[in-house]
């Protein structure tokens, strides 16, 4: 398989793998704090990264401070953010502009800061991703809107993309994939660390609980970012961010197959728009 197939191929499963997120949460116990969420997934995430890289014996000179605090403080960032933006503004407005927002803001950021410039044919699958994501959500229908929850899930997205610019410029310095990825996540984790003390985790003793932190450890964090990161090797920062894209798409199957949430003609034509932009992008 050519090698550029092979690393388009990585980010689209690691978007796969993030679009089990929501059907997880929604299948753990009711009334879970999201910011606990967040913190157990990156802590259990971080230790599953470390042993991935420890049984491939990847070996790399160390990640740089500024990229490792860089992008620890961006994933820790992007759990507050985003479940906050979710919490205030809806799922529906709060996902559309965190997700929608990543690739633009990837390609900015990684232009300004490691002098990628971004393809025409990624502005053009970027555009049509995002319009299947529009579709996508507002097949959900939009619960409400407020100007502070907009600019928490820009905030989220920003975060997102300040991460893959970071997580680029330790890859070019010739630092394994691995173990940028378990160090920066061993960072973020570091950071939400007293989440914990502040916030009721009882949750995580109950069975329920446990298995839904474990998968959001291991699938969505953990298998995605190894994969992730083994794509973003070799790919552009705002490429990488459009390609992941599936996830939305993975997200809207899942609830119907899954959680048994119907789909509605917009629902079909988000995904079939989605999946059409990054067949587009993968023919760069």
């Amino acid at each position: 398989m050519n090698e550029r197939l092979k690393n388009y191929g990585a980010l689209v499963f690691a978007g796969i793998c993030f679009g089990t997120t929501g059907t997880a949460q929604a299948l753990g116990p009711a009334g879970s704090s999201p910011l606990i969420v967040g913190a157990a997934r990156l802590l259990l995430g971080s230790i599953f990264l470390w042993a991935i890289h420890i049984c491939l014996k990847t070996k790399s000179a160390r990640i740089g401070s500024v990229e490792l605090l860089m992008g620890g403080a961006s994933v820790a960032l992007y759990q507050i953010s985003f479940f906050s933006a979710v919490k205030s503004t809806g799922v529906a407005v709060g996902t559309l502009t965190a997700i929608g927002s990543a690739p633009a803001l990837s390609g900015i950021l990684s232009f300004l800061i490691n002098k990628e410039m971004p393809s025409r044919r990624w502005l053009t699958a970027t555009l049509i991703t995002t319009l299947g994501i529009i579709f996508l959500t507002g097949a959900k229908g939009f619960s409400h809107f407020n100007v502070t929850g907009v600019l928490l899930a820009l905030a989220a997205g920003g975060s997102y993309s300040l991460f893959a610019v970071a997580s680029k410029r330790a890859l070019n310095s010739g630092i394994s994939f691995t173990e940028v990825m378990y160090k920066i996540f061993g960072a973020g984790a570091i950071f939400l660390l007293p989440c914990f003390f502040f916030e009721k985790s009882h949750f995580l003793t109950t069975r329920s609980g446990f298995v839904m932190a474990l998968w959001l450890g291991l699938v969505p964090t953990a298998i995605a970012y190894t994969s992730y990161g083994y794509g973003l090797n070799k790919i552009k920062v705002a490429t990488a961010s459009t390609l992941i894209l599936a996830e939305p798409a993975t997200a809207t199957l899942l609830a119907a197959v899954v959680l048994g949430e119907s789909l509605n003609g917009y629902s079909w034509l988000g995904v079939a728009v989605v999946v059409t932009g990054l067949i587009y992008l993968s023919r760069d």
